[in-house]
């Protein structure tokens, strides 16, 4: 099978920074090692990506979207199996909300 081409987009990329800052603050080794291995998983993404479930945002936006687990973080991304694409939406902490979820006051 062909692999598909990842594409991750500027708002993932901003996620990955954030988070990156974050863990980076906290332990600079392990924020190194975090986002090494974080890039690995993503690029596992080259093969067989509709074996991750569905995302929880797939309930909020009127999209077909999945998630890979990355530790305490989603990948939440969509596979365009025309063009053989996954775009790769956001990277978010597990514990946040879904984009698209409202709020509960």
């Amino acid at each position: 099978m062909k692999p598909y081409q990842v594409i991750i987009t500027p708002e993932a990329e901003a996620g990955v920074r954030e988070s990156f800052r974050y863990i980076y603050k906290q332990s600079p080794f392990n924020a190194e090692n975090w986002l090494r291995d974080l890039y690995a998983t993503i690029e596992t993404l080259e093969q067989f990506p509709e074996r991750c479930a569905f995302a929880r945002e797939r309930d909020y936006l009127e999209e077909d979207l999945r998630q890979l687990n990355f530790k305490s973080h989603r990948v939440v991304f969509q596979v365009n199996n025309t063009s053989s694409t996954v775009y790769v939406l956001h990277v978010r902490h597990s514990s946040r909300l879904a984009v698209g979820e409202p709020e509960i006051p």
